[in-house]
């Protein structure tokens, strides 16, 4: 009897170590979600400001307001 009821303990110790590590691994998850959500939510907030989207513009796409030259540089070849 003593030694089923040690078999079950140390099984049931084994069983909450995994259930730790399992919930460790599963915080980190989380902590990198609310993370990338931020930087989403930030990036999402800059779309909505005219400088942004200028910067975009002129950066990316290449264009420029009436009456300016761009200016290509040799560095982005």
């Amino acid at each position: 009897m003593i030694v089923y009821l040690g078999f079950i303990i140390i099984k049931q110790e084994m069983y909450l170590s995994q259930v730790k590590d399992q919930t460790i691994i599963a915080e980190e998850r989380l902590n990198k979600a609310k993370q990338i959500n931020e930087e989403l939510t930030t990036e999402k907030n800059k779309l909505n400001t005219t400088e942004y989207i200028e910067k975009v513009a002129r950066e990316e796409l290449g264009m420029t307001k009436p009456g300016e030259v761009p200016y290509i540089s040799e560095e982005k070849e």
